[in-house]
């Protein structure tokens, strides 16, 4: 079967989705899922904390997963999860479970994307081109430069922390 791009790849997902053999096993698998866990939380002491929402200064762990449902192979898969308002991304902590996934940041709500982020400021009157600072980040995009093979997973995840005065994104699992 040929490369599906990513307009037919949507498609045969919903193709996927409605067929009679995804009903017998009990529905339809998820192509895309996004979970996000208070790590904070889940670390504290019992009876310390009484539930999972992030307050300030917590660190919250988004886990992004796509699992190949066609039954082909799938190239030019992109993972991308732009940061909740007041979250701030943690430097060092993207990982994908694949060598092919190519990570790249956003620092302008999601219009430019690159490796290392660069902005242009003026110091003592001269532009100057400086990396801009994770914790600044506004996306974290992963693009799969391989073909994901019928029923495989990309998983891939990152941290982010609640800055202060901030309201709490929903967090799910433990």
């Amino acid at each position: 079967m040929k490369h599906l791009t990513r307009l037919a790849l949507f498609l045969a997902l919903l193709v996927a989705a409605a067929t009679p053999a995804a009903a017998q096993q009990g529905g339809p698998r998820q192509a895309f899922t996004v979970t996000a866990t208070n790590r904070t939380a889940a670390q504290a002491p019992q009876g310390q904390r009484r539930d999972d929402r992030a307050r300030p200064g917590d660190l919250v762990r988004y886990r992004l997963v796509f699992t190949n449902v066609t039954p082909g192979a799938v190239r030019g898969v992109t993972l991308a999860n732009p940061l909740a308002p007041g979250m701030r991304f943690v430097g060092g902590s993207a990982r994908a479970d694949r060598t092919d996934a190519r990570l790249e940041y956003s620092a302008d709500g999601g219009r430019t994307f690159s490796a290392q982020p660069m902005e242009e400021v003026v110091v003592d009157g001269q532009r100057v081109r400086r990396p801009v600072a994770p914790e600044r980040y506004t996306h974290v995009r992963w693009t799969v430069d391989g073909n994901v093979a019928p029923g495989a997973t990309v998983v891939a995840e990152f941290d982010a922390r609640v800055g202060a005065g901030t309201p709490a994104p929903a967090t799910s699992g433990r």
